[in-house]
């Protein structure tokens, strides 16, 4: 970040700093040195001219302008190539996790560090409605996610309306490694550190967060009203899935003090909850949800939450096309194209795994009748709590 890069050209004697990172472009002059970033995404790129203007010169002249990458024309070679590199996206940008609600449409990263935007709190949203899902042996129980704006990358401006959330969206969105942990957080440090992220030029910080958290943008910056979408309480104690890191990285000075004086309130690594995981996994339970409900249309059985004859057998007769009796990753992967009507590709199983690994619930890699029958035990704790169900929902395609 610019900070860091501050610090490189005060304590070292070069003429010149070209840096990366941070999102936004810089040009300037810091104790001598010239620093520059271009800026993300490679819209902008640097033009650089280093010259001496004679042999004993101790300090070169430095030339510097940023240009538009798009005002250029492309290497033929570089393009072809560039474009065969991105086909390996093309099976990720087939696989469908989740249509996107209305209600986030159009969805949008183009300006996270800036704004609370559309993906953020969409993920935001989603995140939470995962953790506040029982499944085996947890329950989290969270009231808001709360995510710094540089924690969503994908820095698109408008995804179609009426499509589907992919995972190659998710992956551009939120690093592989990505991590958030709960902690106690005060509802008036809760609300101090939302608007204190929200003041200024856009920076990292600037906070994304869940359906629930509401706000009055007629306050500069905007103030926190709701949390949990009911009204903020300032002496109640919520409890938060963030990224640990940021609450005492000084990015948030109240956080930043607050979590550095009560470290003993912040979770362990181990207790670390990885957001692409959670949410695959999110995914896999409703989708599995999807495929029980598509199999009882085609064993003519209606299946509600009362059910206590949940056919297990049947079902496994339905997925089961081998006959073998158990249930293989590319017949769930068949399920979901042919009996839920879900775009995959066949060479990305990602999801299928996923939702293989949630029905196997003795975790030994195959799944048979016994594990369809624990399924019928826990289906009622399957359905969302949330009445817009967000990664199930399947909506119209909007004109």
């Amino acid at each position: 970040y610019v900070p860091d890069d501050h610090k490189t050209c005060r304590d070292f004697d070069f003429p010149v700093v070209l840096s990366g990172h941070d999102h936004h472009r810089v040009d300037e002059v810091v104790e001598g040195t010239r620093l520059l970033k271009p800026g993300m995404n490679a819209v902008y790129s640097t033009i650089l001219e280093i010259s001496w203007m004679n042999k004993e010169a101790s300090q070169p002249r430095i030339r510097a302008r940023f240009v538009k990458v798009d005002d250029w024309e492309p290497d033929p070679v570089l393009q072809e190539e560039n474009e065969r590199a991105y086909d390996a996206l093309i099976p990720l940008r087939k696989t469908e996790l989740a249509r996107v609600p209305s209600s986030f449409e159009p969805l949008s990263s183009g300006n996270a560090r800036g704004e609370v935007c559309t993906m953020g709190k969409y993920i935001c949203s989603l995140l939470r409605s995962s953790m506040n899902v029982s499944r085996r042996q947890r329950k989290h129980d969270i009231d808001a996610v709360l995510l710094m704006g540089g924690n969503i990358r994908g820095n698109r401006d408008a995804y179609p309306r009426g499509s589907f959330f992919s995972l190659e969206a998710l992956e551009a969105e939120v690093k592989s490694d990505e991590v958030v942990g709960i902690v106690p957080m005060p509802g008036w440090l809760l609300a101090a550190g939302v608007e204190a992220s929200h003041s200024g030029e856009p920076i990292p910080g600037w906070m994304q967060y869940d359906q629930g958290v509401g706000q009055d943008d007629s306050f500069r910056p905007p103030k926190v009203t709701h949390v949990a979408g009911k009204p903020l309480d300032v002496d109640r104690t919520y409890r938060v899935a963030t990224k640990i890191s940021d609450l005492t990285n000084g990015q948030i000075q109240c956080w930043t003090e607050y979590y550095s004086e009560n470290r003993h309130l912040l979770p362990p690594k181990g207790a670390y909850i990885n957001i692409q995981s959670e949410l695959m996994t999110y995914f896999a339970r409703n989708l599995w949800r999807k495929i029980w409900e598509a199999t009882s249309k085609v064993i003519r059985e209606e299946c509600t939450l009362d059910d206590d004859a949940c056919a297990a057998e049947a079902r496994l007769d339905v997925l089961d096309k081998s006959g073998d009796g158990t249930v293989t990753v590319d017949e769930l992967q068949d399920a979901l194209r042919d009996l839920v009507g879900y775009s995959v590709d066949e060479r990305e199983q990602s999801l299928a795994q996923f939702v293989h690994s949630f029905v196997d619930s003795t975790g030994d890699g195959i799944v048979r009748v016994d594990d369809i029958e624990t399924f019928c035990e826990e289906i009622n704790d399957v359905y969302e709590r949330d009445s817009w169900r967000l990664a199930s929902q399947k909506l119209e395609k909007q004109i």
